[in-house]
């Protein structure tokens, strides 16, 4: 048996679930529509914020990458006139020497042409054969020989002399003032007279 209180539960509950159908019919069609066009909208915007923030990515890696090509490009620039400078500075200390080597081989080829082999000449001798062992012992070595193949490279023809009365074309025939290398580096070229080639005019 029903009681008042079960029949005014019952209306209360119809009345609620007439209510929200009538709230849901009165709703406007395009409400839902709107709120996807809002959504699409947000979309758009994010994704085409997160495409300019990977450009601005790509860009800012590409500007890296050149900073540290200059910067590489600079660090080998300045080791290199580094090393020019201090090889610049090893041939100013050095060319001293090397006219005194000069002075030396005259010496001994002026004595060589007297026929003078006494006590000054073995002295000189034993001086230029030091300062020969001094020069290797700092990696200097000298080129420019009679005998030796000439190269435009290390030797510098002064002039040339025909080939034949066993004179091999392309040689060096006399030596004015021999060249030195410290490794492949030149230091001074050599001065010489070159036998000329047997089809040369």
């Amino acid at each position: 048996m029903r009681t008042d209180q079960d029949e005014r539960t019952s209306t209360a509950g119809w009345e609620q679930a007439s209510s929200d159908r009538e709230s849901q019919e009165t709703t406007p069609a395009g409400a839902q529509d709107t709120e996807a066009d809002i959504l699409r909208t947000e979309l758009r915007r994010v994704r085409e914020k997160t495409a300019a923030l990977e450009q601005e990515l790509v860009e800012a890696k590409d500007r890296a990458l050149r900073y540290r090509a200059e910067m590489e490009t600079m660090r080998r620039r300045q080791q290199g006139e580094l090393q020019q400078a201090r090889d610049q500075g090893k041939d100013e200390t050095i060319m001293p020497v090397l006219a005194v080597y000069d002075d030396l081989e005259r010496a001994l080829a002026a004595a060589a042409s007297t026929d003078d082999e006494g006590g000054i000449v073995a002295g000189v001798k034993l001086v230029k054969e030091n300062l020969e062992r001094q020069l290797a012992h700092l990696g200097i070595r000298r080129t420019g020989t009679v005998g030796e193949e000439f190269d435009p490279q290390v030797h510098e023809a002064l002039n040339t002399v025909p080939a034949g009365h066993g004179r091999t074309p392309g040689t060096i025939f006399q030596v004015f003032e021999p060249g030195f290398l410290q490794g492949d580096r030149l230091i001074r070229v050599a001065r010489v007279v070159v036998v000329a080639d047997s089809d040369a005019n």
